[in-house]
């Protein structure tokens, strides 16, 4: 019985580089998520409302 098995190398590169480059776009899509949306800042109409009451 012979548990010899030949792996090749130029195969093997390919399925890390997609194993890396899935890892890149899941890691940015994180970052994006825990960032939260961008809080745009209000005009000084609704500042003033919002002071008032």
């Amino acid at each position: 019985m012979e548990y010899y098995s030949y792996v090749n190398i130029f195969e093997t590169k390919g399925l890390a580089y997609l194993l890396l480059l899935s890892f890149l776009v899941l890691g940015v899509l994180l970052i994006r998520y825990l960032s939260g949306p961008e809080r745009k800042d209000p005009g000084p109409a609704k500042k003033d409302r919002a002071a008032h009451g």
